[in-house]
């Protein structure tokens, strides 16, 4: 048991404590702006962990913590404007498409997964990495910037992409009222 041990342990429990408050914020705020917020959030506090010196455990745990309770509801929220999209496709198209829907987004999460993985590599060859050695200070930027600067920015991208989501949970409600309706007369 360390530090590193620790920081991993704390981390993911704020990330557990960010999910199990998802219902709550969803209850409150509606999916996409409530996403943008938390994906602001969460750039920041990634930003912001690259000026904590490495050396300041605390300082560092303050602000990854928090990061993690703020990325935690990101996931399900996305996962639930998934079956958001399932729905309208019914709505408007008169067919069901939660199977692709979800099957299209479980590709491009494994997809993405790919590229970050491979990405990872690229950049640390870039930056200089060699394993097992001792690092240059270009090797230990690029390794702080892996962690911070970069997955901020990808954050910002969450943002970016959301400003072209268009369902807001009230036309959703609206929606899932008619295809029930639709589904009574089926039946």
């Amino acid at each position: 048991f360390d530090q590193t041990t620790f920081f991993l342990t704390a981390n993911s429990l704020a990330l557990i404590a960010g999910v199990c408050c998802t219902k709550m914020l969803s209850d409150r705020f509606d999916k996409k702006p409530l996403l943008i917020v938390l994906s602001l959030l969460s750039a920041i506090l990634g930003a912001a962990l690259f000026f904590v010196p490495p050396d300041a455990f605390w300082c560092l745990l303050a602000v990854r913590c928090p990061g993690a309770v703020v990325s935690g509801p990101t996931a399900p929220l996305v996962w639930a404007m998934y079956g958001d999209v399932a729905d309208y496709g019914e709505w408007r198209f008169n067919r069901r498409m939660t199977g692709l829907v979800f099957s299209a987004s479980m590709f491009a999460q494994k997809f993405g997964l790919t590229i970050g993985a491979g990405l990872s590599g690229w950049l640390l060859a870039l930056f200089g990495y060699i394993a097992n050695a001792p690092q240059t200070d270009d090797a230990l930027m690029g390794i702080r910037m892996l962690f911070t600067f970069i997955p901020a920015a990808v954050a910002l991208l969450n943002v970016v992409a959301l400003t072209f989501y268009n369902l807001s949970d009230s036309e959703v409600a609206k929606l899932e009222k008619e295809l029930e309706a639709r589904h009574a007369l089926q039946a």
